[in-house]
């Protein structure tokens, strides 16, 4: 025992030995040491698991519970991009700042979110010292910053605008890219700093849509006709493309731009705008009869996702009804004389001029039995068993019925007190009998009152309102 207390002294002590401390945080840890860049490119590998973080740290990118700082000093104008070697999905926070510490200005255009997106190119100032701020949260670690310059956007300008061709892609930077004075900003974009053109001449008349198909982030996309720069269409998300009716010989220029938060590398993609093709989405009640308004839902049928301009929907029966420029699905509505099957054809357009069709069938069958009569005793006595009598009737088809004979209770609701099914056949009437007993309450009430009830088995009734009638039986108590 003793030599096990002596062993454990041991370990204890040399656990508190200076010589087994844990590892000291990096040299870069703090503002005052930052590492210092004195030429790109350049790359540093540092471990951040033992870094910590100081109050006066900047969060306007993000916050951290480690982090290490970099600095350089622009020797002249130009762009610098920030990069880090882990994945995406490790990646630490990196942003930039000027000034001095407890007055530091965050850099535009300079702030890597975690696990990647956001902007890591950005604009420096000869003369003017950058602060780089690398923040790890959940993924602390070896990690690789590097810093480089990059050469401006080639299509930065409007008079250096990318040719572009149908059903080919364009890759572009609006990283290195800025926004020209006087430029001109499509109706969709009040807020971009950075901007690239692309330049495209149709061979032909074709509607043509322009999309980005590659980015960390979601660009807007305008496109401007001719030198004068009339504005065609503008998307300010990439997630929908810009559509324009091209035609022959006419010079189309397509902007692409983004905010300080999202600029980066992209591949601007045109192709043949697709083709629409509107339908009724849906059909309420679905399924219609002559007494039924029939709801139709319009949806465009649009993979580039604009709503329909208008329209016109024919409804097989000699009628038709404007469809409405609305956002989202139009409704129009329709009742119909008679029963049959109709062809329904749709026809809509897009305000980009796109137009398409299509037709189906529609079948209007029309359901309906009334409950045409009640009969019930007049009088009746507590605890005494009536018979109910209840005749439905049926015009059009022959139907599978339920009735329900239901009491009405003193608060004014109903319960179901019987059920029975039977057949009507078409233009006929059919009887149903329905027991009931009175009851003690009944007749403290002094009467009964009964409600039949009739419902199709299996479908809706088209005309509802006659589907009920109610009877009264005067009861008196037993003696």
């Amino acid at each position: 025992m003793r030599a096990l207390i002596i062993g454990a002294a041991v370990v204890l002590t040399a656990a508190l030995a200076p010589g087994a401390a844990q590892a000291a945080p990096p040299s870069n840890d703090d503002f005052a040491g930052a590492t210092a860049i004195t030429s790109l490119p350049f790359s540093s590998t540092v471990d951040t698991r033992e870094g910590t973080a100081a109050d006066d740290d900047p969060s306007h990118c993000w916050w951290s519970t480690s982090s290490v700082w970099f600095r350089y000093t622009a020797p002249s104008d130009g762009f610098v991009r920030m990069t880090t070697d882990r994945p995406n999905d490790q990646k630490p926070a990196v942003s930039a700042y000027t000034g001095e510490r407890g007055a530091l200005t965050w850099t535009p255009g300079a702030c890597q979110y975690p696990h990647g997106g956001g902007s890591t190119t950005f604009a420096v100032t000869a003369g003017t010292t950058y602060h780089f701020l690398a923040q790890d949260t959940r993924f602390a670690g070896p990690v690789t910053f590097g810093l480089e310059l990059v050469p401006r956007a080639a299509h930065d300008d409007l008079a250096s605008a990318a040719d572009i061709r149908l059903d080919a892609d364009v890759a572009g930077d609006t990283g290195p890219a800025t926004i020209e004075a006087g430029e001109t900003r499509p109706g969709c974009d009040r807020s971009s700093t950075r901007s690239l053109w692309f330049r495209y001449t149709a061979d032909r008349a074709l509607f043509v849509a322009a999309k980005v198909t590659e980015s960390r982030n979601s660009p807007g996309v305008a496109v401007f006709r001719g030198s004068a720069l009339a504005e065609v269409d503008c998307r300010q998300s990439a997630h929908d493309p810009a559509i324009f009716a091209a035609t022959p010989g006419e010079t189309y220029y397509i902007r692409v731009a983004d905010d300080v938060y999202g600029a980066g590398p992209l591949t601007l993609r045109l192709a043949e705008a697709p083709q629409i093709k509107p339908t009724a989405w849906w059909v309420s009640p679905q399924q219609p009869g002559v007494f039924d308004d029939v709801r139709f839902a319009i949806d465009p049928g649009d993979p580039a996702g604009r709503w329909l301009a208008g329209g016109e929907v024919r409804f097989g029966d000699g009628t038709s009804a404007a469809i409405p420029a609305v956002p989202g699905m139009a409704e129009v509505w329709h009742r119909y004389a008679t029963d049959g099957e109709y062809e329904v054809t749709i026809t809509g357009y897009t305000a980009d001029g796109r137009s398409g069709s299509s037709t189906q069938t529609l079948k209007v069958e029309t359901h309906d039995v009334t409950v045409s009569n009640v009969v019930a005793p007049a009088t009746a006595t507590a605890g005494e068993t009536g018979r109910v009598e209840v005749s439905v009737t049926s015009t059009r088809y022959a139907e599978g019925i339920v009735v329900e004979l239901l009491r009405r209770r003193p608060d004014g609701y109903h319960t179901v007190v019987g059920t029975a099914r039977g057949q009507v056949a078409k233009d006929g009437t059919v009887v149903v009998p329905l027991a009931y007993t009175y009851s003690a309450e009944d007749a403290a009430l002094g009467k009964a009152t009964l409600k039949a009830r009739v419902r199709l088995d299996g479908r809706e009734d088209n005309n509802p309102g006659d589907n009920e009638r109610q009877v009264e039986t005067t009861v008196v108590a037993a003696k």
